[in-house]
């Protein structure tokens, strides 16, 4: 409910572990008028800095798929996202005691699944689509610089031509 310049003031003297509650009460009271007790303060303090620290877990969590994605660069981004998201519930399902696994909806777990694999589906798909559109695009450039390079320097096309024809057969071989 505070003003927003004040708010971000009191995130900050929060999160810089210098002030006590006290401290902060007094600073809302004299920039707001309004009274809140130390207790108030105490609980939006754990908060913030619950969130705070999912963020920086998640920050973390993103840096570690980012260096691993760069040891394997054939590797997606969203494919080891995928791969952690995966083994992550393979974890909480590996994790239920008998009791929990048997009060879990399957069909709600079966759903979770399917959106998980319609997802890992889809980007498979738009690769596939999209390494067919750059091919598809390399073929029509290269259909162009060799009708011009046999129109403007045939000798020079004629060499091309015989060098691709040989690098066939030796792949060929």
């Amino acid at each position: 409910m505070l003003d927003e310049t004040v708010k971000n003031t009191v995130d900050e003297m929060v999160l810089s572990a210098q002030f006590t509650y006290r401290d902060i009460a007094e600073y809302i009271k004299d920039t707001c008028g309004q009274n809140i007790s130390q207790s108030a303060i105490c609980r939006y303090a754990k908060g913030l800095c619950a969130d705070m620290e999912a963020i920086h877990i998640a920050q973390e969590n993103f840096k570690v798929i980012m260096q691993e994605c760069a040891k394997y660069p054939d590797l997606d981004t969203t494919e080891g996202i995928v791969q952690i998201s995966s083994n992550l519930i393979m974890s909480a399902v590996r994790g239920l005691s008998p009791e929990q696994l048997s009060g879990a909806d399957p069909l709600k777990l079966i759903k979770q699944a399917a959106e998980l694999v319609r997802a890992v589906s889809y980007k498979r798909s738009m690769d596939i689509k999209n390494r067919e559109l750059t091919e598809l695009g390399f073929d029509s450039a290269k259909e162009k610089l060799f009708t011009a390079l046999e129109q403007d320097d045939p000798r020079l096309y004629g060499q091309l031509a015989e060098y691709i024809e040989n690098k066939k057969k030796e792949l060929s071989s």
